[in-house]
């Protein structure tokens, strides 16, 4: 596979004269922007507009022509055209009113500007070339590469500063820049919100996992977003932006695919997608299907070989409906179901894909979201009213016998946990539009929080260990608004004003019931961003913003041991992003400073269960950067790193620390990806060799858990070729086989009785098979 992926990257040359070549195109109707990115990728021309291209829909644009044929069919009924102004670079101009005058001559060549990313997680359509905050995007046609379907971990792979734990899928936790509490999934307040379009998916949860099909692009929001988010968004947000329903074309795809997994089973999956109009250019219906089996490759107990497959199934719906040229209702329903028939990780030596296990440890994941939202024009602004229901049913298994005896049990026992999560989320916004200059809305929030613990001895009785129920309200007014102080520099200025409430059911003594009444508390969330537009593409920005988490009783078993305080963040967050070379070099670099008070960390009990504890002050100081380059001939090269260190300073009794990182975060990670465009006869082809590097991390600052993980190197390689509607992809995935510790953890229970290790997933090779009509 790597010969042939190193064979593509050396293959058949570009036309040196792409006017007179001809190309096989099948772009769906969509959004100008994808569809230029689309063109720009199958051709290698670049295509620029002054400024933001408009926000115009592009027609269906299927057969094999000449480049600037095929660009001229998609920009018909845009009112746009394309000016040839040099070797490979077009600009895109308004055509002239038939009223106007004969035109001037035409302008020298100039510098072109690419199509600017529009993103939408700061809660309105802005550029991201003017955004003063730190900004990951990866777009669809960047996973598009990959070659198959992708989910959280591989964005972590492809995006600096996000880190995962790794129990499985369904089961992680995601980390945002060094913001990193805790390895264990308890009941403290996620540092980073998930949220899907406009709903908020998150709150305590563990990360869905939600498979990344048929979506517009991924936005991560580094550094604390309170402002906009409220609680649960101190290390930033994870945006999944989907594809919405296209009332002017009918479009459907599928893919069929297969995986070999060395040392384990293989697997297989199926994904489609339909878009139909059904009122003419008013309404429309997008639907999304899919069905993976992917293969385990962990032996446990010496009987079960590969038990730790998983069996992932979704569904999405949207309906997008416009009555009027002003006003837009975007609906739809999300559901996926992940079942693991076992953890995946191994005891003794992260060499061996095998454990002694009494007994399976399986996980299931049912995730439910159902949202709605309402766009409209309302005295020259622009209405947004989004509503959304979120539900996740989580439940795993896990052998407890190690810590039987805690219990009052002799021989083996299981732990069974079931757990129930919901987010129900109004919010009300006012902005001008595209590229507004400033948002205000109110939001309501309600979070809900269900868990049931037993466990059940050889004796087969149950007994309940863990009862616990958490409701979380919150009542929010916020904005962000933008002013200018002198050319070229503006300041940001973003406060979010929210009350919380949190009730715990739980068992506990009248000292800490009192305080649970004074746990109601008003949170004043601010940030200040100034930043500079530099001379051609390119801004330079500082911000300081802050974030906080409610408090709360923290469980101990079926009764209450404690109260956890609330825990506040402050970040200082100095941004640089500038276009080379006609935008065929984009970097982009960051340096942050955070501190962190009262830190909320779930911990481990002596026993084997959670609890949540307010950990002391911490730390963190890094620096990341990125940059993309096209080199010519089709050949683009990107490049992107962080370094960075994250430590609890002072434990919660004053106590000076002198090594204490925080867990789960790596100090240093590093990626390179060479990737190539080409053509073979009439097939359109890319090839793509990626590097990853996954500095050392420690699970815990716990001295008992204070483990080592991380320190590894991992490649992938991936071709993909496609003429007309078809297209085939070949991938594999840990290309050299690599045995690197992802995660020293597994069970709780066991973990102190000999080291725990998550091996990465042997070399994975991936076959699919798509067709588009």
């Amino acid at each position: 596979m790597a010969v042939f992926a190193l064979a593509g990257l050396a293959a058949a040359e570009v036309p040196a004269q792409a006017r007179e070549a001809s190309y096989n195109f099948d772009l769906p109707a969509g959004p100008l922007t994808a569809s230029i990115a689309r063109f720009s990728q199958i051709t290698g021309l670049s295509v620029g507009y002054p400024g933001d291209l408009p926000m115009v829909m592009a027609r269906r644009v299927s057969g094999t022509f000449p480049a600037e044929s095929a660009l001229r069919k998609l920009l018909d009924g845009t009112r746009l055209r394309a000016v040839k102004v040099g070797p490979g670079l077009y600009r895109l101009e308004r055509k002239a009113k038939r009223a106007d005058v004969a035109p001037a001559a035409a302008p020298p060549p100039a510098a072109v500007a690419g199509p600017d990313i529009i993103v939408t997680g700061q809660k309105r359509q802005q550029a991201l070339s003017a955004i003063p905050l730190s900004v990951s995007v990866m777009s669809a046609i960047d996973m598009g590469k990959a070659g198959r379907s992708l989910g959280s971990r591989d964005m972590s792979l492809d995006m600096e500063g996000l880190a995962m734990t790794n129990l499985g899928p369904g089961r992680n936790r995601q980390f945002i820049r060094g913001v990193a509490d805790s390895p264990f999934n308890g009941q403290s307040q996620a540092t980073v919100a998930v949220q899907v379009d406009e709903a908020r998916v998150t709150f305590n949860a563990p990360d869905p996992d939600l498979r990344l099909i048929d979506v517009d692009r991924i936005e991560i929001l580094k550094g604390p977003q309170g402002p906009l988010y409220g609680s649960g968004a101190l290390g930033g947000i994870y945006h999944i932006v989907t594809r919405r329903p296209d009332p002017t074309d009918s479009e459907a795809w599928v893919r069929l695919s297969g995986s070999a997994v060395e040392h384990g089973r293989p697997g297989h999956g199926v994904e489609a997608m339909l878009n139909l109009p059904l009122v003419g250019d008013r309404l429309a219906v997008r639907a999304v299907g899919y069905d993976f089996l992917d293969g385990g490759w962990i032996d446990s107990g010496g009987v079960r070989k590969d038990s730790n497959s998983t069996h992932s199934a979704g569904l999405r719906l949207a309906v997008r409906w416009q009555p009027s040229d002003r006003w837009t209702l975007d609906a739809g329903y999300w559901m996926q179901n992940i079942d693991s028939r076992d953890s995946q990780y191994v005891t003794g030596t992260d060499d061996r894909l095998r454990r002694q296990s009494r007994i399976a440890e399986p996980t299931d994941n049912d995730f439910r979201m159902a949202h709605a939202a309402i766009t409209g024009e309302l005295g020259g602004l622009e209405l947004l009213s989004a509503t959304s229901y979120v539900e996740q049913r989580f439940s795993y298994t896990l052998d407890a016998s190690a810590s039987a005896a805690f219990f009052g049990l002799t021989g083996q026992a299981r732990f069974d946990d079931a757990r129930r999560y919901s987010v129900l989320n109004q919010e009300f916004r006012l902005s001008e539009g595209r590229n507004s200059r400033w948002v205000a809305g109110a939001s309501m929030l309600r979070a809900m929080t269900r868990e049931q613990g037993a466990m059940t001895g050889e004796d087969g009785m149950s007994r309940n260990v863990e009862d616990l129920r958490r409701v979380v309200s919150e009542y929010a007014l916020f904005g962000e608004g933008s002013i200018r102080l002198a050319r070229g520099l503006d300041a940001t200025l973003g406060m979010r004003l929210f009350y919380s409430l949190a009730k715990d059911d739980a068992r506990a003594d009248r000292a800490e019931a009192e305080r649970l009444r004074k746990s109601r508390k008003w949170i004043l969330s601010p940030s200040l961003a100034l930043s500079y537009t530099l001379p051609g593409e390119g801004l330079l920005f500082l911000r300081y913003a802050r974030a906080m988490r409610p408090g709360g009783l923290a469980p101990a078993g079926m009764t209450a041991s404690g109260h956890f305080d609330a825990d506040e963040l402050g970040t200082f967050d100095l941004g640089y992003r500038k276009s080379f070379w006609d935008n065929r070099l984009s970097v982009s670099a960051g340096a942050y400073y955070t501190l962190w008070d009262e830190i909320q960390s779930d911990y481990l009990l002596r026993n084997g269960l959670v609890s949540t504890r307010n950990a002391g002050r911490g730390r963190i100081v890094g620096l990341e950067g990125s940059a993309d380059w096209r080199m010519g001939g089709g050949f683009a090269l990107s490049l992107g790193g962080s370094v960075q260190d994250a430590r609890l300073l002072r434990s919660e009794a004053g106590q000076k620390l002198a090594d204490r990182r925080l867990p789960v975060a790596p100090e240093i990670t590093g990626r390179v990806s060479l990737s190539r465009h080409y053509r073979i006869g009439s097939w359109n082809g890319q090839s793509a060799l990626q590097a990853n590097y996954i500095g050392d991390a420690r699970l815990s600052f716990d001295d008992d858990l204070d483990r080592g993980m991380g320190d590894y190197t991992v490649m992938s390689a991936s071709s993909s070729v496609e003429r007309g509607p078809w297209s085939l992809a070949v991938r594999i995935d840990n290309l050299f086989d690599v045995r690197g510790d992802s995660f020293a953890f597994g069970n709780p229970f066991s973990i102190r009785e000999a080291p725990q290790y998550t091996p990465l997933a042997p070399r994975t090779l991936t076959l699919s098979l798509a067709r588009r009509w």
